[in-house]
């Protein structure tokens, strides 16, 4: 049997959880939705928010909330989700695409300061679970939307990813940190964004928001958040060693700042083609770090910013993900010492 990339960690508990609000008749949108929303804003330290069945429509209210006016430059990065792009040009609002660190994929920081002032806000996005620097980022005075869903968890000192922001995204799909088998949630970190979201929310149809069966299975998950991550964390150190006697080498996390090990990305010396063909041989399935980026949608971004070329040509996610089990961790550890 493959390995599969991602799995949601979803064990007996979670399934209890689901059957409870099926048996308590409360399958749509109501208590368990709120209680998911108010656990993810105490956890993140936040003030509130709206969970949708769509990353979509969650990443779209996040834009909204800004108030940009028609023209404005938001500055993106060349791996973020291509989503955004979208979202920006339906608001009427100008994407600034920026190149990225090619050791951590991150946005490029210089890039960010040179930019800023032809920009009014930033999307600022912690591809495969690494932590930008956020304190340079604030002092450019561009408002600022993250999105913390490879890094729920991850940590600059004292402070959660998520905090640094007027806005927080976190997309919980099935191959999210937590899962509501589907959706996502937009936070605001002060009590006058929170009633921007709810005026903006108060204008949608019911049938969008996350309904309590999916939020219930949230609600668990996040009560064991950080157990999953020690687990990811105890997985990663495995993988590195491994990796170690291999020609590639994975991204990395530059400063001190507690990032999450959201996959395990592999930087290629070969191409990615290659190296998926003898990992599936052996079982094991991989998958293109960066397929669903605004890079792999345009020739365009991928001729202006290189260091994001290479990465989407070359990095590679492997399965890494609490639910893997012992024969598979060592499957994985073998395939990964011994790559072409």
């Amino acid at each position: 049997m493959n390995i599969s990339v991602y799995k949601p960690s979803i064990k007996r508990k979670e399934m209890d959880a689901v059957l409870n609000c099926m048996v308590s008749d409360r399958i749509g949108f109501g208590k368990s939705a709120s209680q998911l929303v108010k656990d993810l804003s105490d956890y993140l330290g936040l003030k509130g928010g709206h969970a949708f069945k769509e990353y979509y429509r969650a990443i779209k209210t996040a834009v909204n909330g800004l108030g940009l006016e028609k023209g404005d430059a938001v500055i993106v990065s060349a791996l973020a989700p291509n989503l955004y792009v979208m979202v920006l040009e339906e608001a009427g609002l100008e994407p600034l695409i920026a190149d990225v660190d090619q050791d951590s994929s991150l946005i490029d920081i210089e890039l960010i300061e040179s930019a800023a002032e032809d920009a009014k806000a930033i999307i600022v996005n912690y591809e495969m679970g690494f932590v930008p620097d956020m304190e340079r980022i604030s002092e450019t005075g561009l408002t600022v939307i993250e999105d913390i869903s490879m890094a729920l968890g991850a940590r600059i000192e004292e402070n959660k990813a998520g905090t640094f922001s007027r806005f927080t995204v976190i997309n919980m799909d099935e191959d999210g940190l937590i899962t509501t088998g589907g959706g996502a949630a937009v936070l605001a970190s002060s009590r006058k964004d929170v009633s921007i979201l709810n005026e903006i929310a108060n204008g949608f149809h019911p049938s969008v928001f996350l309904p309590d069966m999916n939020a219930s299975l949230g609600i668990v998950q996040l009560k064991h958040l950080e157990e999953y991550l020690e687990s990811r964390d105890e997985i990663a150190d495995i993988f590195t060693k491994s990796l170690m006697r291999s020609k590639h080498k994975k991204l990395i996390q530059k400063d001190e700042a507690v990032n999450v090990n959201y996959s395990f990305p592999v930087v290629l010396e070969t191409g990615i083609h290659e190296v998926s063909a003898y990992a599936r041989k052996k079982n094991v399935l991989t998958e293109s770090a960066f397929s669903g980026s605004v890079a792999a949608y345009s020739e365009e971004v991928q001729s202006n910013c290189p260091n994001a070329k290479k990465l989407l040509m070359r990095c590679v996610n492997f399965p890494l993900y609490p639910m893997l089990g012992k024969s598979n961790i060592a499957v994985i550890s073998r395939v990964l010492s011994s790559l072409p």
